[in-house]
């Protein structure tokens, strides 16, 4: 199950919208360039102030995880696109948004979350649209009833699917119908409906011959089973003998058929012929379809077919392999009951933090008002409980994907704040620097991964990117009037500005750098040193330290570099002495 959307668009500018269109169009057959036109929408969106398009692009790298099978940032892309789509009103962002979230819930067997999520979702797409049944609310739809059937409620399931129908059939979405009616029949057939289930499979048959040929044959499969409990074996064996055509059909034509396809027919093949009682002829197909499901790692697959095998093995008195299909099957339920668990507490942990995090982040905003107060020791009562938690969460978000995590932004404030006093600053200021210089790189959460982890050297269009994190950390940050927040807002722009022009992105020179710029820059540039990076070994702290020293003059202010070096030396006497 996947969140699909093919409504009228969020209300994004022309050029970001441009990138999610691309993003769209790539999502299935090149992932990886989708997501980077994806961060590229996120990233024009923010510089462009489009709220909506920021929050459609956040949705778009959420569905892109989830479909390459990342749930947990899925879960992280989605909730916060949520968020922003409901900050600026993007009221089908935060209906796409919400129901991807009821989708990774529902996988996760967290069905009543799963269930919260996708009505809420449903009703805000709904009042998007003006009350009326949009193209999207099938697919909500469709997902809620999928929830139902899981809970074990089927009469509400086949009635949400009816719905669901109803909605998908004005859009003359056919293959969508046609899927409706399989999932309706399959409910049917497990309720022993067989003539019902019978008729709603040929219907959804008949449709997706014309307009989704690759659900053909599991269309056909689950059509024969229903047969077979109307002891049609002539009929149930036609449907087979189709759904290996279609099959075929497809490979011709260049779509090489899916496993999932494969496995679901040959499985269906193997539970038919047990029935029959072909026992000979279930094991050898439930073999090679045992053989397929392990090849691919296909443990869905693998566990209904291990016991399969061991029913068919001890109806054949073949006992000991029955007992290894059936220990073998024992043994990958137990590993995909505890992963299915982890998973479930995962997503409910990410939930719980992400809800954490906004009251956090609410709790910074009602409380980074205050003025900074005098003594630095209030500085840290006022920044330390919850306000500091919260900032400190921004920082750690500056290097989330960062194997150090929040260590190098918090090895650079603190030496930032050593060299600040050093220069003979006040005590609050330096303080207040400690905490700011820690937001220095927030901007790179706007730089795609493919650009920030790159091993090699960039390219002129990459270094661009790459170089507006200063730009876009500056735009982050400033909103906020807090002078927390306008150091911060002040570092993170000036940062990687040189004492002599050369810098970016400003090309600001000398005492037209702020300070604090000026002393973060040193701090920054000597800790990345020390520290191992995807494109370069981690420097000894003394050839960290005389690369810093050389650039003295050049790309930082020399009164800073002399602080720097005093630092250092107080801190390692024997460093200390090398660097004189």
């Amino acid at each position: 199950m996947e969140s699909k959307t093919t409504a009228a668009s969020s209300g994004a500018s022309p050029a970001v919208r441009e990138l999610l269109e691309r993003a769209a169009l790539a999502r299935h057959n090149q992932p990886d360039d989708a997501r980077n036109y994806a961060l590229q929408a996120r990233v024009v969106a923010r510089a462009e102030g489009d709220r909506a398009g920021e929050a459609e692009a956040l949705y778009r790298l959420a569905s892109l995880a989830h479909l390459g099978g990342d749930p947990e940032d899925g879960f992280g892309l989605a909730m916060e696109a949520s968020e922003v789509a409901q900050s600026c009103g993007a009221a089908l962002v935060d209906a796409w948004a919400t129901h991807l979230l009821g989708i990774i819930h529902y996988q996760a067997s967290n069905f009543s979350d799963a269930l919260d999520h996708c009505l809420r979702a449903l009703d805000t797409y709904q009042s998007a649209v003006d009350g009326t049944e949009g193209v999207d609310s099938g697919n909500i739809l469709n997902t809620i009833a999928a929830i139902y059937h899981s809970m074990g409620d089927n009469d509400r399931a086949i009635v949400t699917y009816e719905q669901a129908l109803a909605v998908a059939e004005p859009f003359g979405r056919q293959e969508f119908v046609a899927l409706i009616l399989g999932n309706v029949a399959r409910i049917r057939a497990s309720r022993s409906e067989y003539l019902p289930a019978v008729s709603l499979g040929r219907r959804a048959v008949e449709i997706a011959r014309e307009h989704s040929p690759s659900i053909v044959a599991n269309l056909l499969a689950d059509l024969a089973e229903s047969y077979m409990g109307l002891a049609d074996h002539q009929k149930a064996a036609e449907c087979f003998a189709e759904a290996r055509r279609s099959l075929a059909e497809q490979s011709e034509e260049g779509i090489e058929p899916t496993t999932a396809a494969q496995l679901a027919l040959m499985t269906a093949e193997g539970r038919v012929a047990l029935r029959r009682g072909a026992l000979d002829e279930a094991i050898a197909v439930l073999q090679a379809a045992l053989d397929m499901s392990e090849r691919t790692e296909s443990k869905e697959y693998e566990l209904e077919i291990n016991d399969l095998l061991a029913t068919a093995f001890k109806r054949s008195g073949r006992f000991e392999e029955a007992l290894e299909r059936r220990e073998v099957h024992d043994d990958e339920y137990r590993k995909i009951f505890t992963h299915a668990a982890d998973l479930r507490l995962r997503t409910l942990q990410v939930a719980h933090e992400t809800q954490n995090a906004r009251a956090e982040a609410e709790i910074l905003r009602l409380r980074s008002d205050h003025p900074v107060p005098a003594d630095p020791t209030k500085i840290r009562l006022e920044y330390g409980s919850d306000h500091l938690e919260a900032f400190e969460q921004l920082a750690i978000l500056t290097e989330f994907r960062d194997a150090e995590t929040g260590a190098h932004t918090d090895r650079v404030g603190d030496i930032a704040a050593e060299i600040g006093h050093a220069l003979g600053t006040s005590p609050e200021w330096c303080e207040l620097m400690r905490l700011a210089a820690r937001l220095h790189d927030i901007g790179k959460v706007a730089v795609p991964d493919s650009v920030l982890f790159k091993t090699g050297p960039l390219t002129v269009e990459e270094y661009e990117m790459m170089k507006s994190h200063t730009s876009m950390g500056h735009r982050i940050l400033s909103g906020n009037s807090a002078p927390l927040f306008q150091m911060a807002a002040e570092i993170a722009q000036s940062h990687h500005e040189w004492w002599d022009g050369s810098g970016y992105p400003l090309g600001l020179s000398h005492q037209s750098i702020a300070l604090s710029g000026r002393i973060v820059a040193v701090a920054d540039v000597y800790d990345a040193l020390c520290s191992k990076r995807p494109y370069k070994r981690a420097w000894p702290k003394e050839e960290a330290a005389r690369f810093v020293v050389s650039g003295r003059n050049g790309q930082f202010d020399p009164d800073v570099v002399d602080a720097f070096v005093s630092v250092i030396s107080a801190r390692d006497p024997e460093l200390g002495e090398q660097l004189k």
